[in-house]
């Protein structure tokens, strides 16, 4: 890719940040991202949209290009990553969320649940990509199985 690219894992569940359950899919995210080469710290937050708008808005003011939610995509009343996100994509990888949606519902019916978006905060240098995926490690590795392999192909084309 050029140059290094860092990552941030926001992890958005009430019941990881409460210590109610312990986190298993933001280290399997970060197992993910290092076997590619590509260094994430993990950072747990409450569900809602306050909070991951937050943990997005210092993603970026760290300058990490990749950015990977995990949690908080689906129906509940505090599942707001999605709400989070959409305001700061400035392109939309529609084809990229068809592909994950795929690959998610050849493992699982409950996968056409997931609100997840993906996409660009821009077009430029220092923009990232932002992906989010449903909190399962199935939803992990499915969503890291189809972005990972083509991160090459999205930064190069980001001039």
């Amino acid at each position: 890719m050029g140059t290094t690219l860092t990552a941030v894992i926001i992890v958005a569940s009430d019941r990881v940040s409460s210590g109610e359950r312990e986190d298993a899919s933001g280290p399997l995210a970060q197992r993910l991202l290092a076997e590619a080469g590509i260094a994430g710290d993990i950072v747990i937050v409450e569900e809602g949209f306050e909070a991951v708008s937050a943990a997005l808005a210092d993603a970026r003011a760290n300058h990490h290009r990749l950015i990977l939610t995990v949690g908080g995509t689906g129906l509940g009343p505090r599942n707001q990553t999605p709400e989070a996100t959409e305001p700061l994509l400035a392109v939309v990888l529609t084809g990229l969320m068809t592909q994950i949606l795929l690959e998610g519902l050849a493992h699982s019916p409950c996968a056409g649940l997931s609100r997840a978006l993906i996409g660009l905060t821009g077009r430029g240098p220092d923009d990232a990509l932002i992906i989010n995926s449903p909190s399962s490690k199935g939803a992990v590795r499915d969503t890291l199985g189809v972005v990972v392999p083509l991160l090459p192909n999205i930064f190069e084309r980001l001039s």
